[in-house]
């Protein structure tokens, strides 16, 4: 089976690119590959946006994700940037890299670690 990372980068302005990385993600799992999601950029707003609503379909696929094991976290730099570290630490989004020094997550490591790269903006 494959690896794959999505990097999701569409923020609350762009719902339908964020559900198609979801749903991607989560057809990927159900095929047995493993799958991680990682939010960029203003993806990094969707926590603290999803915690104000509970009926956004947004909110299912990333619920759905966890419960097939797959590893969701936010890049720590993007976070700050977007003044979103808050709303990821609220719901339990883990923060890669280091806010205003770092970028996470590696994406070179993700390739040396075998995982294949899919971008959503």
């Amino acid at each position: 089976m494959g690896k794959y990372a999505v990097l999701l980068s569409a923020g609350p302005d762009r719902t339908g690119s964020a559900l198609n990385g979801v749903e991607y993600a989560l057809g990927l799992a159900d095929g047995g590959h493993e799958v991680r999601i990682y939010l960029d950029g203003p993806a990094t707003r969707w926590p603290g946006e999803l915690a104000t609503r509970a009926d956004h379909p947004l909110r299912d696929g990333l619920n759905r994700a966890t419960t097939k094991e797959v590893d969701i976290a936010a890049c720590a730099y993007c976070a700050a940037a977007f003044d979103a570290t808050a709303g990821c630490r609220r719901n339990g989004i883990p923060l890669r890299g280091t806010a205003g020094e770092e970028h996470g997550p590696d994406v070179a490591a993700l390739v040396d670690d075998g995982y294949e790269l899919l971008t959503m903006s």
